[in-house]
């Protein structure tokens, strides 16, 4: 039979299919804008976005798609053979096609109706329309129901999910559940059928590893995954496994390179005979194999997602009562089947089997032949109906070149060729007959695009740019100054250039390693190219001069050849790194420094000076950002003492010996550094300093300095409207990164102004990446210096009377029981007291301070408790809390008491004993224990505190 008359159905069948298409549109989507899709090219690129209109070409056909990023100011155009598939996030609550059946064609198709009539061709109802069918045409007719066939359609809620560990592993988004945490897993009943049709969809980015599991245990899925049927990665191929104790079946699905980070596949699976058949969206058979086995299976009903690591998704899983498996039949094999005496295979409702000829249709039932007569089936008893015939026939003259095929939501499927795309519309050409079918785009779910040649155009050596959901290969292209709304000119490798808008968020990698390498061509230039990059460097800065030499086209290169001396170009970058409090860091030499500003030189700017405020640290000596300090260390200088929160120290030096000192700084020339310490100013050779920090005050609403000079914490971020300006930022190969609100692209040179430095010139050359959509803050939390900052010592208040009459006193505090924490402070003699080294004897703590009556008259009664033991048994150390020795010495002799003082100068012992109301007296035990911890005062402390005392030393 000749194609068109075999497949003539498919001209009278467009109106009722453009209707059914536009009625399922206005029910499940309404007038809601379509939400961002994800195109993917063959080349392992992807790109956010949306159909752009298109207009047909004179052959009818389109050749390129225009897809349109919501962060550039006009489309891409991509040709179509570049293209792997595009795909949308699932509706919140998509409605399902309307028909009594699914009518599964050859090439994949997908239709739904009802059979109104027997013959070739078959007279059916597709929506409200009538149309006909060629029986040659149509693989499998099964019920449908308006979609009550499913059952289970989703993956629905997160929460009707479980999981082993965490169920907050997993995210839900438009219908979509993801996760990137490492073995996440999730499993559910799904009422599995011992015979089903299980339709999977399912996404990853970078390399994919995860484990799909039908047919487990749902009260104990993760120890009877393994032996149900399950998808696995191994290496570079998708594989279906199913074991059985020593026996195990293994076959492979598809390489991981050619899924475009997809699977999206039918898998029919009959657990008891452990068969599997596992088919593409266009009704290509993948795999098919039985595992043999002595024993039937008994069937579970549940499935297991396993995400081992990366980011996975699950799009859809639908489930369905599924016929008998019916491996693929070669031509010989049909033809003996139909000669036996059957066309067709009619699984029913019940289980049971016909193998006969399908005849007519008569009333509500399907007749069929068989040997001993005619039978009639109930339409409402019928299943599946499967044609034994060869379906494939016609599969050569559907061999033409770029195709694709449509899925729309409610699971209609559509192979043609693309004639267009309006503002809400897409219009295609059915494959065979090249009638022309509407879709609104709303209602577009998935397009698999097909080409004989696929073209993955060369990515290698090119720039990379990474946003939300996107990953291009290309180049950015020079722009002259003031022709576009900015001056980001991206042309991905394949397509058209196109500017980007002042929404970008994201990064463009100038010299980036190659994702993945297709061919060993590639893999040659790969290697070639590395060769070669050296010399590439080193040509970089002449070739930037020459060419801003001779371009000489508008007054505009005139101007900025007169700010920028090209031969400055060709300076290496040199000088030491100077951060700023935006997370810049400018290579450059630091002159002088005075009360309100820093003098420096760069050969980045022609400025020289910038406000004390702004910077974070600078470099006088070293490259390196980090140096060693221990974590006590760090505490004691990042802690303010009470009494200095007024006046707290603003700079840390770090000499080059590592010596660190933190200090206010004055002033600093090309020969000293000068600060002011503890009230004394001091004069430092610049020559032994090796860096200056910038500390960042505490947080204390109280503080009525806070907005005063310290070198404060200024904001930059700009109270003006910056909607209209696209902030980049570039990271040099040396680290040193600098922001601008770029203006031109000229000879591969990114020129615009920084709000602090004024005209910036940022060769590609120089830089490893750009990023793009970075924002003036003061809290960039990945800068060296950013931990840096003060923290306010606690302010003690008195305690209460103290002195309880219970038996529990000084036993309720949760430190008792646990190691007494350590600290190192000076003592007021000038020695040093740790208190791990008091090990052997017993520790007794007084926190106090001179302001504090309650500890004032609590010091002679613990001191007097103390009298009483063995001083080789027994020490007691008074803990002064952030005072002058001379304060201490004078309260001291006015009450007659002289105690061992410890100086807590910056507060940190006592936070460390949590020492929040004073006096506070610690007992610990030889073994470095904590046993008592009294709180505030009272009459009865000096009894009590001898009783712990007797107590700790049994």
């Amino acid at each position: 039979m000749k194609s068109f008359e075999r497949f003539a159905w498919l001209k009278s069948c467009i109106a009722s299919v453009v209707f059914a298409c536009c009625a399922v549109d206005a029910v499940s989507v309404g007038g809601a804008e379509p939400s961002l899709g994800v195109l993917r090219l063959h080349n392992d690129d992807y790109v956010t976005g949306k159909f752009a209109a298109t207009d047909a070409v004179d052959s009818g056909s389109v050749s390129t798609l225009r897809w349109r990023h919501p962060d550039f100011a006009t489309p891409f155009e991509f040709p179509l053979k570049s293209l792997m598939s595009l795909s949308f996030p699932m509706l919140e609550t998509p409605e399902f096609a309307k028909g009594r059946f699914a009518f599964e064609l050859a090439n994949g198709d997908r239709l739904y109706g009802d059979v109104l009539e027997f013959g070739d061709p078959l007279r059916v109802r597709l929506g409200d329309q009538e149309t006909t069918l060629p029986v040659n045409a149509v693989r499998q007719i099964r019920q449908w129901n308006d979609g009550e066939a499913l059952v289970y359609h989703g993956p629905g809620s997160r929460e009707e999910w479980q999981s082993s560990g965490s169920i907050e592993d997993w995210s839900e988004s438009s219908g979509v559940l993801e996760t990137q945490s490492t073995y996440a897993t999730l499993f559910r009943d799904l009422q599995l059928p011992s015979l089903a049709r299980v339709e999977l969809d399912v996404s990853w980015e970078g390399q994919p590893n995860f484990v799909i599991a039908v047919g487990v245990d749902p009260l104990n899925a993760e120890n009877t995954w393994a032996d149900a049927f399950h998808i696995e990665v191994w290496d570079e191929d998708t594989v279906a496994v199913w074991e059985d104790g020593t026996l195990a079946g293994v076959e492979s699905i598809a390489k991981v390179k050619d899924l475009g980070n997809r699977l999206q596949v039918t898998l029919k699976i009959d657990q008891t005979k452990r068969q599997v058949m596992i088919e593409s969206m266009r009704g290509k058979t993948l795999s098919y194999y039985t595992l043999p086995i002595k024993e039937p299976r008994i069937a579970q009903t549940g499935i297991l997602f396993r995400n081992v690591e990366g980011k996975f998704r699950v799009h859809s899983l639908k489930v369905m009562h599924a016929s008998s498996l019916t491996p693929p039949e070669s031509e010989s094999q049909a033809e003996s089947a139909a000669a036996d005496g059957g066309d067709g295979v009619v699984h029913l409702v019940d289980g049971s089997a016909i193998r006969a000829e399908w005849t007519g249709v008569q009333d509500d039932g399907w007749v069929f032949s068989e040997d001993d007569g005619e039978r009639v089936v109930p339409a409402n008893e019928i299943q599946v109906w499967e044609q034994l015939t060869d379906a494939e026939a016609s599969a050569e003259e559907r061999a033409e070149d770029d195709r694709l095929q449509l899925k729309s939501f409610d699971g209609l499927r559509v192979t043609g060729t693309l004639e267009g795309v309006t503002d809400d519309a897409l219009r295609l050409a059915a494959t065979i007959t090249g009638e022309e079918m509407t879709f609104p785009l709303k209602n577009i779910e998935a397009v698999d695009f097909v080409t004989e040649e696929p073209l993955r155009n060369r990515i290698v050596g090119m720039m990379r740019l990474e946003s939300a959901d996107t990953r291009l290969h290309g180049k950015l292209e020079d722009v002259e100054p003031e022709t576009s709304v900015t001056p980001m000119s991206f042309r991905p490798a394949g397509s058209e250039p196109s500017v980007m808008l002042p929404t970008m968020k994201g990064k463009v990698l100038l010299q980036p390693k190659a994702v993945t390498v297709t061919t060993p061509m590639e893999s040659q230039m790969t290697a070639f190219q590395e060769r070669v990059n050296a010399e590439r460097a080193k040509q970089a800065q002449q070739r930037v001069a020459q060419r801003v030499q001779q371009q000489q086209k508008k007054p505009v290169w005139g101007v900025f050849n007169r700010v920028f001396d090209p031969q400055r170009t060709l300076d290496v970058l040199a000088g030491k790194p100077i951060h700023l409090k935006t997370g810049e860091v400018l290579p450059g030499r630091v002159l002088s420094i005075n009360e309100t500003e820093v003098l420096f030189k760069s050969a980045l700017t022609k400025k020289q000076t910038l406000p004390r405020e702004q910077i974070r640290a600078i470099h006088l000596l070293g490259d390196s950002e980090t140096f060693t300090v221990d974590a006590e260390q760090r505490t004691q200088l990042l802690t303010v003492p009470r009494n200095r929160k007024q006046d707290p120290p603003t700079h840390l030096l770090v000499a080059k010996n590592g010596d660190l000192m933190r200090c206010r700084l004055i002033q600093m020339d090309e020969e000293s550094v000068e600060v002011e310490t503890r009230l004394e100013t001091l004069s430092i050779p610049r020559k032994v300093v090796e860096k200056i920090i910038w500390l960042i005050p505490a947080e204390d609403a109280s503080d009525e300095k806070k907005e005063e000079t310290n070198d404060g914490e200024e904001s930059l971020v700009s109270t003006s409207d910056e909607s209209d300006r696209l902030t980049v930022q570039g990271v040099m190969h040396d680290g040193n990164r600098l922001s601008l609100v770029p203006n031109s692209v000229i000879n591969q040179t990114l020129i615009g102004e920084n709000e602090l430095l004024g005209p910036i010139r940022l060769p590609f050359a120089k830089c490893e990446e750009l990023l793009l959509g970075m924002t003036s803050d003061t809290s960039q939390p990945n800068s060296p210096y950013s931990e840096w900052k003060l923290v306010n010592a606690p302010e003690p208040m008195i305690g209460g009377s103290g002195g309880e009459g219970d038996a529990a006193a000084g036993t309720r505090s949760a430190m008792v029981g646990k190691p007494a924490p350590d600290f190192n402070l000076v003592m007021l003699t000038g020695d040093r007291f740790r208190v791990s080294d008091q090990t052997g004897k017993t520790l007794v703590l007084d926190f106090w301070a001179t302001w504090c009556g309650p500890c004032l008259r609590a010091m002679p009664m613990i001191e007097e408790a103390v009298s009483e033991f063995d001083p080789e048994q027994v020490r007691l150390v008074a803990v002064n809390l952030q005072e002058g020795e001379e304060d201490i010495r004078q309260t001291l002799e006015r009450i007659g008491v002289q105690p061992e003082v410890a100086l807590d100068i910056d507060g940190i012992a006592a936070g460390r004993y949590e020492a929040n109301a004073i006096p506070q007296t610690v007992v610990i035990d030889s073994e470095g224990n904590v046993t008592r911890v009294f709180v505030g005062g009272g009459p009865k402390l000096g009894e009590q505190l001898a009783e712990a005392i007797r107590e700790t030393l049994e």
